[in-house]
């Protein structure tokens, strides 16, 4: 709730009242800042009392802006991905290019209870939450929207929030702390890229403040913030991860038409190349094609224009394409461009009031692969599966675009559009503006009541923009009329382009608006201190509207994408009432009591009460015991209710019956029966309940001497009336039973058998509370500040470390079993398949001597299977014959190997105020592992090993201040 910039002070346990021994060291991920005027706000993270010692039971990262800048981290979003409790289901900024559903954004989750139960906070308040939501189901804030070079502190809570925030704090909280007062002007420049030259970066940032508020009674100040990262592709990282012909890794060819290592065909690939492949055919009854001759490229003169060239006796000519190598991004072009203004005036000796608005912009841009012509459908009603180019267009004339119409054979083609590159810009906006007034009420009201008034308002508004993805009813008529150029597609104009793929702009956006007030008053003194109440009041209305493509209508096939651009939609809003209350009891000097709770309101029909107890011991001044106890409820998003989302899975084992229907002349399945997928297209249910959550935390914190601070937290949260989507498997075994279910729409028809038994296209399931999560483990951390001994007394030593361990991470579904992720891939659906590694560890070094600064941070994550019982089922996870692939030609692989990440920075102060500095990253230049079964980026997991990815790179720049 900290609006003033003022971050946590030490818990109990560390040195109170003790200026020297602050300086030293504070309590592992904590800091003391003085106050100076006596209407200050000096708020905590997890609490609403202006008393910090309060804080103490709840276990908090700090990340302050000098942590910062000693690891050489340049974004929120950089920043949250060093805290080790961010587990599974995080949202990296690199994972947006290949295919995530929130494109653009980046967002934290601890616990890797993924991103809709971590409350991300601006100076206490709430953000909008990004328009698009994770996996088209789940709301979030994007960390992207806020410059880093305002922001003083970084407090992650780790530990339930409900009882003071409301909803969204189960697994805990992240609050981004702003500066309150800059004197003077500040700058710094910056410019990097990797050792392979490429992922160029450039930042520049300005600031400039006026006024003290201690002698002036004010304090305003302007800043401005650019950054840009450039675009890497998988093409620039060399083998094997810019192929998917992985043969000689034990894999196989994975690229379209391929040869495998022993020179046999890896198989005709019904996705194509970006040369159209054709073949003679007859159209018998009901669409049947009838194959009349050889494949070949559709221009022999051009064969495969560059192209590997595959001459398979028994199928024809066929070319290779290395879909990876062409078309896979590493990391997406991302510019930012943002603006604050802030000011802060004492209005009294025990009154102040502040301002501040902020506007930010956020582009990514990233090409796709492009699409594909053949054997791809929508939703059942309208397919290319039996496209051909007829023997004559629309007007009678002969078509050029068939090589056999003068033998009077229509050709079934084969391709992908090489020249309509699909490439999408997401530009971001966000609109924020807080004020507010905070205080003290004289002895008139009963004396020493505190008071906090604050309002917030924030608009976060998303426009994609998408081109070069053609339409079903754009390809129909370029084929009748031969408009396009299939021959030489390098012949076609923009015009046609444009006509087969017209340019899709979808506008998304999100509001958030809250008003609170909160009242604090020491009641009466204990033995421990002064026992002080706190009550509030919140106010908050939200909305967010991120409507379906348009004309992208799944139901229409004349305005049907070949690609569902957005496959998601929802839209909806909402007012909250909330009141809560805090206590804090100090029985004795040696053990203080805290109780919270908050009852929120919803207008949607539901509302909870979220009570939370928190305690501190101390029995000895070198030893403090804490603990928390709290219940926490995540409410149903937007999504959740109110929209709907499309998603392809892989069909299970089709039933004999079907199978026997589609088999070919040798007796085998044909292609259209052959690992099918059908879409889940899942409905939002306004019925929805929230997800309720018990969380536990205890821990210990070890202060032996005044330099140096260890604590261990152990945490425990399970969730109930967990949601998911409800079970498919019923209606799918209905439909091939010829039952015909609601809810399952077949898909086209069997091209090679028409008559048959379509497969299932479309399965209606919706959101539902049926299952329960459990996770647990714990946290370690380290602190130090200490001069080195001996010769090097010279040298100030700073250590910072933490480590996070899972032990648990178990999701229960009634009838069905238990599946336990910890140490794996899974939850494989939920997390993107990023997984669950039991281990991750962040260590900062910092060296300090004269002018001179060092800093080595070094990271860790553990290895895990590649296994996945969301997939596989209950009690696989340990079985390597269920790891998974994920991609066609990697190979099985059952576990991927830990990864270390050491950084280095080192900064030289010319003047107290001009820096010069040099970062180096992944100084190793350590690979990632190889991971063959996630999904999220090829070969290698983006959640953990994304230094490996990018190698070793450089940044430099410099800082001035005046």
């Amino acid at each position: 709730m900290a609006q003033s910039g003022s971050v946590p002070a030490a818990p109990s346990g560390a040195p109170q009242n003790n200026a020297a021994a602050a300086t030293a060291i504070q309590s592992p991920g904590t800091t003391a800042a003085p106050v100076q005027n006596t209407s200050e706000n000096v708020m905590v993270t997890g609490s609403i009392l202006r008393n910090p010692n309060l804080s103490g039971a709840n276990p908090v990262t700090t990340l302050t802006a000098t942590d910062l800048k000693r690891r050489g981290i340049s974004t929120v979003a950089q920043a949250l991905q060093t805290v080790t409790a961010n587990g599974a289901g995080n949202l990296p900024a690199n994972f947006s290019g290949n295919g995530a559903f929130a494109s653009g954004a980046s967002g934290v989750s601890l616990r890797g209870l993924t991103t809709d139960s971590t409350l991300v906070l601006i100076d206490g308040q709430r953000a909008a939450y990004y328009p698009l939501s994770d996996d088209g189901e789940r709301s979030f804030v994007d960390t992207n929207s806020i410059p880093q070079s305002i922001i003083q502190s970084i407090d992650v809570q780790q530990d339930g929030g409900s009882a003071t925030y409301g909803a969204d704090a189960v697994a805990g909280v992240v609050n981004i702390i702003t500066r309150k007062q800059i004197e003077g002007f500040e700058g710094g420049a910056e410019g990097g890229l990797t050792q392979r030259g490429d992922g160029g970066h450039q930042r520049l940032y300005a600031t400039y403040g006026y006024g003290d508020l201690d002698r002036d009674n004010f304090n305003i100040w302007l800043n401005g913030e650019y950054q840009q990262d450039d675009l890497i592709r998988n093409s620039d990282r060399g083998f094997p991860y810019n192929t998917e012909n992985l043969s000689s890794l034990n894999g196989s060819n994975g690229n379209p038409n391929g040869l495998n290592g022993d020179g046999s065909f890896a198989g005709l690939s019904s996705s194509g190349v970006r040369v159209a492949l054709v073949r003679p055919v007859t159209i018998g009854a009901g669409g049947a094609l009838t194959s009349q001759g050889l494949i070949q490229p559709i221009n022999p003169q051009l064969g495969c224009d560059g192209l590997a060239t595959h001459v398979v006796a028994r199928t024809g000519t066929v070319c290779e394409q290395n879909l990876i190598g062409d078309y896979y991004i590493i990391q997406p072009s991302d510019r930012r461009i943002s603006s604050t203004l802030k000011g802060t005036a004492n209005l009294s000796a025990d009154a102040q009031a502040y301002a501040m608005f902020t506007y930010s912009q956020n582009q990514v841009y990233f090409p796709h692969r492009p699409d594909y012509i053949t054997n791809h459908s929508s939703s059942g009603d309208v397919s290319l599966a039996n496209i051909t180019l007829p023997v004559r267009l629309a007007n009678g004339q002969l078509n050029p675009n068939d090589p056999f119409a003068a033998q009077g054979f229509p050709a079934r083609i084969y391709y992908r559009f090489g020249d309509l590159i699909p490439q999408e810009t997401d530009y971001n906006q966000t609109f924020r503006g807080s004020s507010g007034v905070n205080g003290s009420i004289g002895s008139s009201w009963g004396g020493d009541w505190h008071y906090n008034v604050d309002v917030v308002g924030m608009v976060d508004s998303l426009r994609r923009t998408i081109t070069n993805v053609p339409t079903f009813q754009g390809i129909l008529n370029a084929v009748s009329t031969g408009s396009y150029n299939f021959v030489d597609p390098s012949q076609n104009s923009q015009a046609v382009r444009s006509a087969v793929a017209p340019t899709n702009v979808i506008q998304a956006t999100s509001q958030e608006f809250a008003l609170d007030v909160i009242l604090s008053k020491g009641l009466f003194e204990l033995p421990g201190g002064m026992t002080t109440l706190g009550v509030g009041g919140q106010a908050r209305y939200e909305s967010l509207n991120d409507p379906s493509a348009t004309p992208d209508d799944p139901l229409n096939p004349n305005a049907q994408y070949l690609r569902t651009i957005n496959p998601f939609s929802a839209a909806g809003s909402r007012k909250v009432g909330s009141t809560f209350f805090e206590l804090g009891i100090p029985f004795v000097k040696q053990f203080t009591a805290d109780v919270s709770g908050r009852y929120d309101n919803y207008s949607e029909g539901f509302d909870n009460f979220a009570p939370k107890v928190g305690v501190i011991f101390k029995p000895i001044p070198l030893l403090t015991l804490r603990g928390t106890y709290s219940k926490g409820f995540r409410v149903p998003s937007f999504a959740e209710t109110g929209g709907l989302n499309y998603g392809y899975v892989s069909s299970p084992p089709l039933p004999a019956s079907f199978l026997a229907m589609h088999e070919t002349s040798a007796g085998t399945p044909d292609a259209y029966a052959t690992a099918p997928s059908f879409a889940l297209r899942t409905v939002g249910n306004p019925n929805l309940k929230p997800e309720h959550s018990d969380n536990f935390t205890g821990g210990v914190i070890v202060q032996p001497k005044p330099w140096i601070s260890l604590s261990a937290d152990s945490y425990y949260i399970k969730k109930n009336d967990y949601v998911v989507t409800s079970d498919s498997s019923a209606p799918l075994a209905a439909y091939y039973a010829g039952l015909n279910p609601p809810g399952v729409l077949p898909d086209v028809t069997d091209p090679d058998h028409p008559d048959a038994m379509p497969r299932a296209g479309t399965v209606d399931v919706t959101y539902i509370n049926a299952a329960s999560l459990v996770t647990d483990g714990f946290d370690l951390q380290l602190s130090t500040r200490a001069q080195l001994p001996g010769r090097l007394s010279d040298i100030t030593w700073i250590s910072s470390g933490t480590a996070t361990y899972i032990d648990r991470y178990n999701i229960t579904y009634p009838g069905v079993g238990t599946e336990r992720y910890a140490g794996t891939l899974g939850p494989y659906n939920v997390t993107s398949a990023s997984g669950t590694p039991r281990w991750r560890a962040s260590w900062l070094n910092t060296f300090i001597y004269n002018r001179l600064t060092v800093g080595v941070a070094t990271y860790y994550t553990s290895g895990y299977r590649t296994t996945a019982e969301d997939i596989t089922g209950p009690n696989t996870a340990g079985d390597c014959a269920n790891a998974l692939v994920g991609f066609t030609g990697a190979p099985m692989r059952c576990g991927v190997n830990s990864f270390w990440d050491v950084d280095l920075t080192f900064n030289y102060a010319v003047t107290p105020g001009l820096h010069l500095y040099t970062n180096v990253y992944n100084v190793a230049d350590a690979r990632p592992p190889f991971d063959t079964g996630t999904y999220g980026s090829y070969l290698y997991n983006p959640s953990w090993a994304a230094a490996g990815i990018l190698g070793r790179s450089f940044r430099f720049g410099v800082t001035d201040r005046f």
